[in-house]
């Protein structure tokens, strides 16, 4: 876990461990829209007619399935045994970011509409995504009310 460190452009950044329980429930929705998708291609499969000869080639489907399953299957692998997962995170006077590069999840403070305090961690829950922000627990004071103050004023706050 590492202290919040302000850079010289103003913003805060941190990496902080999150809850193995939270991070896993996203590889279980992966593994969930893998099978959906696995279902899907054999529901087609079956809704093409066959060909002049009356057969199917279900080599066909079983290939693309085999192929979603090798590249899927080890990423939800390793998504579900990362022994301790940490986030780094980026906060400025306008969002606070979580993730890295393409899987960042930003929260634009004045499109919040309700904050999530716990003793652990802050939600920001917005118009389209949440934004659950881990925070180093001796750093919790200057978080919280950094993006209490930013948030508006009709945005909801509780309190777990």
């Amino acid at each position: 876990m590492s202290k919040i460190m302000q850079t010289s452009d103003g913003s805060y950044h941190w990496d902080c461990p999150i809850d193995r329980d939270y991070h896993r429930k996203f590889g279980k929705e992966g593994l969930i829209g893998i099978l959906v998708l696995c279902v899907a291609v054999l529901i087609i499969f079956l809704l093409i007619p066959a060909g002049p000869d009356g057969h199917k080639d279900l080599w066909i489907p079983l290939l693309v399935i085999g192929v979603i399953l090798m590249i899927a299957l080890p990423l939800l692998y390793f998504w579900n045994s990362a022994e301790d997962p940490h986030e780094q995170y980026e906060m400025t006077e306008t969002y606070v970011k979580s993730g890295y590069a393409k899987g960042a999840v930003y929260s634009d403070f004045k499109k919040t509409s309700e904050v999530i305090v716990t003793e652990k961690y802050m939600e920001l829950i917005g118009d389209y995504r949440n934004n659950r922000i881990y925070v180093p627990s001796e750093d919790m004071d200057f978080v919280r009310e950094f993006i209490l103050e930013r948030v508006p004023g009709d945005a909801v706050i509780r309190h777990r």
